[in-house]
């Protein structure tokens, strides 16, 4: 048996929230329609205008995701080396013109290259076909077009800057600090 939902004006009136439904309506009793509360109005014949539709919703979009980095930081220790002698700290201080670096002692620290913050710091060794930088508790191979004997060849003190991943430094820039030992 289906329950009768009383007159459509009645309905159309208690979804406007005109008429409210008492409790005894919502325990299953016959239903009766009670006037809605209603604010007062100004007088019986002003009707107050419907407040304006929201305004849509505007959607951010996400920033894109973040291009892998194209230069991996050296740790600080990285970044440092112990020079042979003081006339040999003094020349590789020279060769870093425009870059940040100090001396302490006999140990050059360089803090920033060309603004991509410290550069790997290390000796250039062969290891079979490979070329290598060899620093303080690192060893990384050389990859990339900069990654050749031509440039800095075994036994070269070099600053590299580069990407590490899976224990490769793809060079990005590469500065010679100091020659091979005679």
């Amino acid at each position: 048996m289906s329950r009768r939902r009383g007159p459509p004006a009645a309905t159309a009136l208690l979804a406007a929230g005109v008429l409210a439904v008492t409790a005894a309506t919502a325990a299953g009793e016959p239903a009766t329609a009670t006037p809605a509360a209603a604010p007062p109005a100004a007088s019986p014949a002003t009707v107050t205008p419907a407040p304006p539709p929201a305004a849509p919703a505007t959607v951010t979009p996400a920033p894109p995701p973040a291009a892998p980095a194209t230069v991996t930081p050296a740790p600080p220790a990285a970044a440092s080396l112990v020079a042979r002698d003081e006339a040999g700290a003094r020349a590789m201080v020279g060769r870093l013109g425009g870059h940040r670096a100090r001396l302490v002692d006999l140990r050059l620290h360089v803090d920033d290259v060309a603004g991509e913050g410290r550069p790997w710091l290390g000796t250039v060794e062969r290891r079979g076909r490979e070329l290598w930088l060899v620093g303080d508790g690192f060893a990384l191979a050389l990859d990339g077009p900069l990654a050749r004997p031509r440039i800095a060849g075994p036994g070269y003190t070099v600053w590299v800057t580069g990407r590490v991943a899976a224990g490769r430094l793809r060079a990005r820039r590469v500065g010679v600090l100091a020659p091979p030992p005679r």
